[in-house]
C-alpha cells in the first residue's frame, strides 16, 4: 500500500453535490461557503463537457473539490468504462481535494487512482446498495477491503429503525474514518443520526435535484447538522 499524507476532517463536514453542468453554471462561488463544506462534482454527468467544465472549475479553484466518476452500476448517470472514469478523474486531478471511487471499481482504476494520490488526493472508496441495507457482518467485510481509503463511504437503502442500528454499530465499532448514509424515505433522518456519531462526509444536493434518493438540500443538511451536538 503506498502511503499518502491527507487530511481527515476533524468534524462532520456537508459535501454539496451538482451532477449537470448547468448547475454548477449556476452557482456563484461566493455563497458556496454558506451552502456546503465540500464541492463534489458528478463527471458522470458532465462527461460529454469536460472544456466547458475545466472554465467553470477556475471559479472554485479556492474550494474543496470533490471530483466522483460513478459506474452506472452504483447510480451513475451515464454508461462509462472504467477507462473512460480514470481518465475523466486524471484530467481534474490537480484540482482535486478528494475523489470518489466505487471499491467495486478499484481493482479496475487502482494505477489512476495511485497516480491521482501521488498528488496527495484523499482517496473515498464507496458502495452503494439502492434495494436495501447489508447485514452488519457484510458492511464489515465491505469496510474490511476498504484499508487502502482515506474515508469509507456506505451509502445504503434504509426500510426499517434496524436499519439505523445495524448502521450505527459500524460507526461505533470502526476507527477507520468513514461516511455513512440512509437513501430513500429514512434517508433525511439517518443522515443527521450518522453526523452525530461522526459520520466525516454527508451529502446534500445543491441545484434543483437530489443526486441521490433522499437527499437533504445542502444548505438545510449544513444547518440542521451544526444545531446538533455529537453522540459519542
Amino acid at each position: 500500500m503506498i502511503e499518502h499524507s491527507v487530511t481527515i476532517p476533524p468534524t462532520p463536514l456537508v459535501v454539496g453535490s451538482v451532477a449537470s453542468l448547468n448547475h454548477l453554471a449556476c452557482l456563484q462561488s461566493v455563497e458556496l461557503p454558506s451552502l456546503c463544506d465540500v464541492l463534489e462534482i458528478r463527471l458522470d454527468g458532465m462527461a460529454d463537457h469536460m472544456d466547458a467544465l475545466e472554465m467553470e472549475l477556475d471559479r472554485f479553484k479556492d474550494f474543496p473539490l470533490l471530483f466522483t466518476a460513478r459506474c452506472a452500476e452504483e447510480g451513475g448517470l451515464s454508461e462509462l468504462s472504467a477507462t473512460e472514469r480514470s481518465d475523466l478523474l486524471l484530467a481534474v486531478a490537480d484540482r482535486a481535494t478528494w475523489i470518489d471511487v466505487e471499491l467495486a471499481s478499484f481493482n479496475d482504476m487502482t494505477e489512476a487512482i495511485h497516480r491521482i494520490r501521488c498528488h496527495e488526493v484523499g482517496l473515498i472508496l464507496s458502495y452503494h446498495n439502492f434495494d436495501n441495507t447489508p447485514a452488519e457482518f457484510e458492511m464489515q467485510r465491505l469496510i474490511d477491503l476498504s484499508e487502502e481509503a482515506d474515508i469509507i463511504k456506505l451509502a445504503v437503502r434504509h426500510h426499517s429503525v434496524d436499519d439505523f442500528v445495524r448502521c450505527t454499530h459500524i460507526l461505533q465499532r470502526n476507527d477507520h474514518p468513514m461516511s455513512i448514509m440512509g437513501m430513500g424515505e429514512l434517508a433525511p433522518v439517518s443522515r443527521l443520526l450518522y453526523a452525530q456519531h461522526g459520520s466525516l462526509l454527508n451529502y446534500g444536493y445543491l441545484g434543483e435535484e437530489p443526486t441521490a434518493p433522499g437527499q437533504w438540500p445542502a444548505k438545510l443538511l449544513k444547518e440542521a447538522i451544526a444545531a446538533l451536538k455529537p453522540i459519542r
